[in-house]
This record gives structure tokens, sequence and C-alpha cells, in this order.
């Protein structure tokens, strides 16, 4: 028994060296049986690389791992499975049980996690999940896309409870920002049928409240923050009343000047029958 134990140690140890010395190592059997040209490879576990022929620059570690790929360059599957079905992908970076499961040509895609990626069967992706579907983050690394599905916090832990995507500490810096939301945008100001508060009212509501009618009070807003959009719409509806009040005082400037013109055009032309009178009264005296 020992003999024969010995024997086969030995067998392995020969296999394992002979695989080495074209850069090729295996361990585990069926592990990287059929390479042919393919070198530098590492296949450890049951099968692992078993159907490998070209391939090289590969490392399958697990039971199975990249079990079908033959032509496949440069990739790096670790766990049960992972990569089983890849074929002739390269450069691909599979992490966890039944990663990247049912990609066969696709290529530089990284998936991390048990069953990450199951689905997937293109290239540039990212996966990061622990469960076939919905994961917690995805990407496409052609695209420069990055979806995270669920919440992010980047310097702060108070994030529950408020139904946010991303909460960041200590600000933003950007460059652009575009908002897409539905929100009752003041046009309605510009109405017929709206009324617009005598500035005598809006007066006498600042000296009560300290605030505009319908705007926030500092207090609010230290208590509950406020929504960009919301408070949008609220500044903007104060800048179309504005304007509105604006407008009726321009008519109004208007209305006193043309009053003041007329004024002005009787004055002179009483001013010019004076004139006149004085001149026909001069002229009978020196008579």
């Amino acid at each position: 028994m020992k003999k024969i134990f010995l024997t086969s140690f030995f067998a392995l140890i020969t296999f394992v060296f002979a695989q080495a010395q074209t850069g090729n190592t295996t361990l585990g059997s069926q592990a990287g049986v059929r390479i042919s040209t393919g070198d530098y490879n590492t296949m450890v576990g049951y099968g692992a690389g078993n159907r490998t022929t070209t391939g090289s620059n590969n490392l399958f570690l697990g039971k199975e791992a990249g079990v079908f790929n033959t032509s496949g360059n440069a990739n790096v599957f670790i766990g049960r499975n992972t990569g089983i079905k890849n074929t002739s992908g390269s450069s691909n970076m599979y992490m966890g049980q039944s990663a990247g499961y049912s990609n066969q040509t696709g290529s530089n895609n990284i998936c991390i996690g048990v069953n990450a990626g199951f689905y997937e069967t293109g290239s540039n992706k990212l996966y990061i999940a622990n469960s076939r579907n919905n994961p917690l983050i995805y990407g496409e690394f052609d695209n420069k896309i990055l979806k995270i599905n669920g919440t992010m916090a980047i310097g702060t832990d108070n994030y529950n409870g408020s139904g946010y995507g991303l909460y960041v500490a200590d600000g933003i810096r950007t460059e652009a920002v575009q908002i897409d939301a539905e929100t009752n945008w003041p046009d309605y100001v510009f109405a017929n049928d709206y009324k617009l508060n005598p500035l005598n009212e809006v007066e006498a509501f600042i000296q009560k409240n300290s605030h505009l009618p319908n705007v926030p009070s500092a207090k609010e807003v230290n208590d509950k923050g406020i929504n960009v959009v919301e408070m949008d719409a609220t500044l903007l509806r104060k800048i179309e009343e504005l304007t509105l009040y604006t407008i009726g005082q321009q008519k109004h400037i208007d209305k006193l000047t043309k009053h003041n013109q007329d004024q002005k055009d009787r004055i002179d032309h009483l001013q010019k029958e004076v004139n006149e009178l004085k001149a026909l009264i001069k002229a009978h005296i020196k008579k």
C-alpha cells in the first residue's frame, strides 16, 4: 500500500513538474489535461481548465473553473464553476461560485460574488453581487456607466429613513446638474385668474413672519432642509410675481408719465395764449 501511494505521489509530482516545464501548472484530476500550445496557465481543482488547448496566462482555481475554456487568455476564475461556459473569452475576472457562469465568448468582464453576472453574455461588464439577479453594483467599462442598486453614502452614516439613493457629507462640487422631476412649475402665475396679493398685504405678512409668503422660514429649512426642485419652483414663483408687480408699476408709471406730458402740453398751450394776450395788450397800450 505504501509503495502504491509513493508511486502515485511521484507520478503526480512528475506530472506537475512536466507541465511546469512549459510554464503550465496543473493540480487536480482532469485539470488542464488537454493543453497543447497554451503556456503559463495555472489550473487547480477537479476539471479546472479541462478543455484548454491554446489558451495562455489563465488562472483557474476551483472545481471545474473554466472547464470549457479552449483558447481564452489571461482569465482569472476563482471558485467552483466560475466561468464554466467560457470558451474563448479573455481578460475576465470571475470570483465566487458560478460567477460569470453563462458567458462563453465575452471579454474584459469582472464579476465578484457568488452567482455574480450569472446570466451575462457580453463584454466589458462589472458585477458585484451575491445572487443571480439585481446586482448591488453593475457597470459597463466601455460606456463608462456605473449603476448602484440601493443607497450610496459618502462620508456619512446618516442615510436611513429618508428614501434617497445618495447621501454625501461635506458637499458636492460639479460643473453641471440636470434634474428630471415632475412638479407644478409656476407658469400658473401668468394665468388671468391668478390672485396676486397686494403689496400692502405682502408687507404686513413680512412684518409679522419675517419671510415671504409661501417661502419656508429659516427654522423650517434648518429643521427639514429643502427639496431643490420645490425650492426652485418657489423662487421662480416669486420672481414671476415680482415681474407682474414690476409690469403693473411700469404701467402706472407710463400712465403718470402720459398724464404729466398732457399737463405739460396744456401748460405750454396756456403759456402760449398768455404770451399772445400780453402781446396784444402791449400793442394796444402803445396805440
